[in-house]
């Protein structure tokens, strides 16, 4: 028993004539009429009393026009569901970040993308940088979002977002009502800042600056998340320099500052396996474009 069988036997049974019925699936009496009877032979059943006035169904056929319209249904509900997984609509999205691009401009993008793709199932957690290139090839994650530089073989790289650093300092710190700061003029200052295995070109990036402005800087904590530098900031404990999105932390107990002299940029990257993402991590890579380009 085939689908098309299924859909010819529905069209008679709901016309009750073969002519019509024929006509409305666009096929010849004949043929359409044998169809019916291949499906009763197989079946080993009478589906249908025909008489020269008119058609009916049987109690088998009866009961086949309920299941063959269930099963119609259902068919074309798989083909559509199928249909929309391929074009990244439905389905699965795993996405890792690392801890140091976890907020400002994240939370949009998700949002953007769920209500675009509701009936694609988000999963979202943090992962040790170099936890992502391996996850990555092996498909575990299917998109990632992390500081740039990055590299790992088999991964492509696409830069998301370039933004300018800032200082980052205690509410209660002696210069915090200044609004501009010289990087030259923080030699003396406690920092705190992640460590460099967690985000090494963020790191390298922040202390090559420092060098230029003709010191080394005096790391006093590392923590491995921006809420949690930031905290120790606000606790008092030293300064850091961020990108501009840390400000979207809002601690009521650190100000943010404008920073003279700092000439890098951090920079965020989308990652994903191979030359292409899948169809929903394409969805959600423009998604992440479009945002950034609202934020710039």
């Amino acid at each position: 028993m085939e689908f098309r069988q299924l859909q010819l036997f529905v069209a008679v049974a709901e016309e009750l004539h073969f002519g019509r019925a024929a006509a409305r699936v666009g096929m010849a009496q004949p043929p359409f009429s044998q169809q019916i009877r291949r499906l009763e032979t197989e079946l080993g059943v009478e589906l249908l009393t025909r008489t020269s006035r008119r058609v009916a169904l049987t109690p088998a056929g009866s009961r086949l026009l309920e299941d063959a319209r269930e099963l119609l249904a259902k068919r074309k509900d798989v083909i559509t569901a199928v249909q929309r997984a391929a074009r990244g609509e439905s389905g699965t999205l795993r996405i890792s970040f690392g801890a140091s691009s976890a907020f400002g401009l994240l939370p949009g993008i998700v949002l953007r993308f769920r209500s675009r793709f509701p009936e694609v199932t988000l999963h979202i957690d943090d992962r040790e940088r170099q936890e992502i290139g391996a996850a990555l090839l092996a498909g575990d994650v299917d998109l990632a979002i992390l500081r740039a530089p990055f590299r790992y073989e088999g991964v492509t790289v696409e830069r998301l977002l370039r933004e300018r650093f800032i200082l980052a300092l205690p509410a209660s710190h002696r210069r915090a009502r200044e609004k501009v700061f010289a990087l030259s003029s923080l030699a003396s200052e406690a920092f705190i800042l992640f460590p460099r295995h967690s985000a090494p070109g963020l790191h390298d990036t922040i202390t090559s600056m420092c060098v230029a402005a003709g010191f080394s800087p005096q790391i006093l904590l590392e923590a491995g998340s921006w809420p949690s530098v930031l905290s120790m900031v606000e606790a008092g404990l030293g300064i850091t320099i961020a990108p501009m999105s840390a400000r979207a932390l809002r601690l009521k107990g650190v100000a943010f500052r404008e920073l003279r002299g700092a000439s890098g940029w951090a920079e965020l990257a989308i990652a994903f396996s191979g030359p292409e993402p899948s169809p929903a991590a394409a969805h959600f890579r423009r998604i992440a474009h479009e945002t950034v380009a609202r934020v710039e």
